[in-house]
């Protein structure tokens, strides 16, 4: 596509008076395949440049008055729905400084070129789509702020990111990358790497004596936290540790001064910040022996002794006396005694929690097998007002056979959803929550929280699109009808309200591979950021380890060209996941 767009902006280039830089720009319009706001409207090739265009910021170069003298120094287009990729040619702007495409729904990979502008000093790209490794910045020596947060960027973290000695602030949370964190952050202020997947142990060349902000919380994070790690880091930098799976003892520097929170998360961590005692190795507690000469070690040595050993003194204690010895027998019997005493007593109580354990089993088993005549009356409800109908799939002109519709199971849709726990982003039993320090909280979900014990999975039923509010009764009642299949997925119409309210179509998941929530939820927010004429929008998603649904706009049989591109719905075959 790009091959065929630049002949084209050549041709333009020399039968108008628009400048080069203005050429690179319109490479970019082209390369949006959405623009509901209308931002680029006013990008047009008849200008001599593209200096009042939307977004863009010019610097003259000369004083000659000419087009190429005018040279592009910033664009800068945050949250403005933009949906397609970055070419090749925005990173041959040779001037660009500022560069923002924050909050769009821009996808595929970075180009090379966009690495190689040398006097770029700030790159935004954060809450997008994007995806693919991160090179190495080596060129990029002006660059002073780097935000690619909120994307799908994998891989490795390039050593040359802690050698660039103007960069001050870098947030590159959540996304996936893996590997180690790079040692040698000696300009660095603003480092957050939260919710990646870094699975290596904490460097010990780190530096940070710049730092004011440390985030590594959320990670797989292994081993200590050694001195030669927080050697360097200022005693009033905020560090955030938690969420990992760090152990041993935080050293008395810097660290020592964090808050209890920065350290939560780290079952095997311990030390001062966490209240914590460290426990003394078993080793370190066994007393070395006296020699057979009668000398001691410097351990025995060091400890003092109660016992005049002068001659005087020994002479004028004498021997002990048999009232003494009989007195000592019966201290040394009731410390046994209380220890006998004291280990049945544990043994008690460890029976009688068994037992009270057990009781409380039984009876919940034999609750489950027996259940109040209220469920029954209320599983008849749910299940009249479910209605069965038969349902035609149309492609193009040709009628396809009829597919047999079943009824959607609600009394396990009920089971799955009345014991919903409090929904927080990526607030699973194996992962911190989001709210912890560096967590977005921009993310607008419509949660219903209800209590369950601790037996009880995590499920939860959360609205993405900050529009739609569906409460579990009101899907609970809604009537349903499958519209078909496919493998272990199975799509059906929700309609609520009875026959003639609101409807969603709603796929029920299968075997997705998918065993955390934030993994999920991840995947359906990505989603939720496309747009295209042939894509449904989704509105929300169900989680339960054992029950996953995707919620989306419906539309009746058709094709979705009919329905046109701002109305919502779909037919099965087009819902994207």
């Amino acid at each position: 596509m790009i091959l065929h767009v630049i002949p084209l902006l050549l041709f333009i280039s020399s039968s108008s008076a628009l400048n080069s830089d203005g050429i690179l720009l319109l490479a970019f319009k082209y390369s949006v395949l959405s623009d509901p706001l209308s931002v680029l409207d006013n990008w047009n090739y008849d200008d001599p440049t593209p200096c009042s265009w939307t977004g863009v910021t010019c610097e003259p170069l000369s004083r000659s008055g000419s087009p190429e003298s005018f040279a592009v120094t910033r664009l800068i287009l945050p949250g403005s729905h933009l949906l397609g990729s970055v070419p090749h040619d925005l990173g041959m702007i040779p001037h660009l400084r500022n560069l923002d495409l924050s909050n769009n729904s821009l996808n595929g990979s970075l180009p090379p070129s966009i690495f190689n502008c040398s006097e770029l000093e700030s790159l935004s790209l954060s809450s997008n789509v994007i995806s693919g490794d991160l090179p190495e910045l080596v060129t990029l020596q002006s660059l002073k702020s780097l935000n690619l947060s909120d994307n799908a960027f994998a891989g490795k973290l390039p050593e040359s990111l802690a050698t660039l000695q103007n960069l001050t602030s870098v947030s590159l949370k959540n996304n996936y990358f893996s590997g180690g964190i790079p040692g040698g952050f000696d300009y660095v202020e603003y480092l957050d790497l939260s919710f990646n997947l870094f699975n290596e142990t904490l460097p010990l060349d780190f530096g940070g004596e710049r730092l004011s902000y440390l985030n590594l919380s959320n990670n797989k994070l292994t081993g200590s936290v050694s001195p030669a790690f927080a050697g360097k880091i200022p005693a009033t930098a905020s560090v955030d540790l938690s969420s990992n799976d760090l152990a041993g003892e935080i050293p008395e520097s810097s660290l020592s001064r964090q808050k209890t929170e920065f350290f939560a998360g780290n079952l095997d961590l311990c030390g001062k910040p966490l209240n914590k005692m460290c426990t003394i190795p078993s080793s370190l507690s066994t007393l070395p022996t006296v020699t057979s000469n009668g000398s001691a070690t410097a351990a025995i040595a060091a400890i003092p002794r109660n016992v005049d050993t002068s001659p005087s003194s020994a002479a004028a204690t004498g021997p002990p006396s048999a009232a003494d010895t009989h007195g000592g027998g019966k201290v040394k019997l009731a410390k046994i005694a209380a220890i006998v005493v004291g280990d049945l007593a544990g043994i008690g109580l460890l029976a009688f929690l068994f037992l009270y354990a057990y009781n409380i089993r039984k009876k919940k088993l034999n609750q489950d097998q027996n259940p109040k005549p209220e469920t029954k009356i209320k599983e008849t409800k749910i299940s009249n007002n479910v209605t069965t109908s038969r349902a035609q799939f149309t492609t193009g002109n040709s009628t396809g056979s009829e597919i047999k519709q079943e009824l959607w199971t609600h009394k396990k849709l009920e089971t799955a959803l009345s014991t919903s726990c409090s929904c927080l982003n990526g607030a699973n039993g194996d992962e911190s929550s989001e709210t912890a320090t560096g967590s977005d909280s921009e993310h607008e979900n419509n949660n219903l929280t209800i209590d369950m014990s601790g037996e009880e999975k995590q499920k939860c039923l959360v609205m993405v699109d900050g529009e739609t509010e569906l409460e579990i009764e009101t899907l609970l009642k809604a009537s349903a009808y499958v519209l078909g299949s496919s493998g272990s997925s199975i799509v059906y119409k929700a309609v609520l309200g009875g026959g003639g309210g609101m409807a969603f179509a709603v796929r029920r998941i299968g075997e997705s591979g998918v065993e955390k929530m934030r993994e999920f939820e991840n995947t359906v927010r990505m989603i939720s950021k496309l747009r295209h004429p042939n894509l449904l929008r989704v509105r929300g998603f169900y989680w339960a380890e054992d029950e996953k649904l995707v919620i989306y706009d419906y539309v009746s049989n058709g094709s979705l060209a009919g329905a046109g591109y701002k109305k919502v719905g779909s037919s099965p075959c087009n819902i994207p996941f």
